[in-house]
């Protein structure tokens, strides 16, 4: 199992949202400045680009060293149609949206931060 350290401990990157590709689901990250930004993300775009599936929080926040706060999303079935209005959604309200890359976070302003730079927290 492949381990790297994130906030002082050693983390297996198999736990970390999107690290591990899944069929049938994907994993994107979201900015979040304000409680509602996940649902406002999600929903910003209309109609919906997505028809079919849907889209969750999925249990992992990445605090980068800038201080963005990179939410997990996962969703299913229509995954293009999901992507699309996820980060269409995010660029309309002038958030960012991220995806892991081996070993870093790549954002959608082309920044990439390596994790063992990041804060990772669980929830």
């Amino acid at each position: 199992m492949e381990k790297i350290k994130i906030n002082g401990k050693k983390i297996i990157m198999s736990e970390l949202s999107g690290y591990t590709k899944i069929e049938g689901i994907e994993v994107l990250y979201i900015q979040i400045s304000q409680p509602d930004d996940f649902e406002r993300i999600t929903t910003e775009i209309q109609p919906p680009l997505a028809k079919t599936g849907g889209v969750a929080e999925d249990g992992c926040n990445i605090f980068t060293p800038t201080e963005e706060k990179m939410c997990a999303v996962v969703y299913h079935s229509d995954i293009d149609g999901w992507r699309k209005q996820i980060e269409f959604g995010a660029e309309q309200l002038g958030l960012l949206t991220g995806k892991i890359v081996g070993e870093n976070i790549e954002l959608s302003d082309r920044r990439i931060f390596a994790l063992s730079e990041c804060k990772v927290e669980f929830y």
